[in-house]
């Protein structure tokens, strides 16, 4: 501040607003600007007139929204056999989940058929295994179906 630090500047006897009263007064006096059309190259910083839909969503199939493994909820705690992992793109695409398997999952990876819940990795724990026996991991926590799953 200036002047003498009461909020006066250079020796004004104007009382200062509030900030809530300022913004009132510009937004008072401030006019929307019409929609341009610009071409991609020139749209750095601009901002959308209206909303954009996908036409189809996109992916395109229900996806993890966390690293861990998929699961049949019902099966509850335990160790499973890993049957196949799923990252983001296409990859379990045909593998089933069946009753007492569990498929590993990145986050965005498509949720392979019959698994109806994503544990995280964090409630889980990796069992020790030799290179000629399949993966298999202990599930550590009960979940319930639709948990960490995004539909489509």
């Amino acid at each position: 501040m200036g002047g003498n630090g009461n909020g006066d500047c250079c020796g004004s006897q104007e009382k200062m607003i509030s900030a809530e009263e300022a913004l009132q007064k510009v937004l008072s006096v401030a006019q929307r600007l019409p929609p341009v059309t610009v071409p991609l190259y020139e749209a750095l910083g601009k901002v959308l007139a209206e909303d954009i839909r996908a036409p189809d969503p996109l992916p395109p199939y229900p996806a993890s929204v966390k690293d861990g493994y998929a699961v049949v909820a019902s099966d509850g705690p335990g160790e499973y056999p890993v049957i196949t992992e799923s990252r983001a793109g296409n990859d379990g695409i045909g593998v089933i989940v069946t009753s007492g398997t569990v498929a590993y999952v990145t986050t965005g990876g498509p949720i392979p058929d019959g698994a109806d819940a994503v544990v995280q990795v964090e409630d889980t724990d990796e069992v020790n295994h030799t290179a000629a026996e399949s993966k298999r991991v202990k599930i550590l926590v009960q979940t319930n179906k639709g948990v960490d799953i995004r539909p489509v």
